[in-house]
């Protein structure tokens, strides 16, 4: 079955534009975290740990995320015939 190659791209460009805000947003909520939580620590030692730490899962998630984009990028095809044979409406 054939599908609209412009309804594949909107549901790709949606998607792609969640994944881009989540990471923002991922990004803004754990740097206010760690500068909240920075002044807590009792030593210097324990605020970088912390710090290194917050740091890391940033860097991992806005990895994962990007591997996420990848994906969809590399199977549009099979990811969005899947749901447009569903019936899946786009989002507006």
């Amino acid at each position: 079955m054939e599908f609209d190659s412009a309804k594949m791209n909107q549901l790709y460009r949606q998607d792609t534009g969640l994944v881009v805000i989540f990471i923002i947003f991922v990004w803004l909520v754990l740097g206010f975290v760690l500068i909240s939580v920075s002044n807590l620590a009792p030593s210097a030692l324990i605020r970088n740990v912390m710090l290194v730490a917050g740091s890391l899962a940033v860097i991992f998630v806005t990895g994962s995320l990007i591997a996420v984009l990848a994906h969809l990028k590399k199977n549009r095809a099979g990811i969005y015939s899947e749901e447009l044979c569903q019936g899946v409406p786009p989002l507006k």
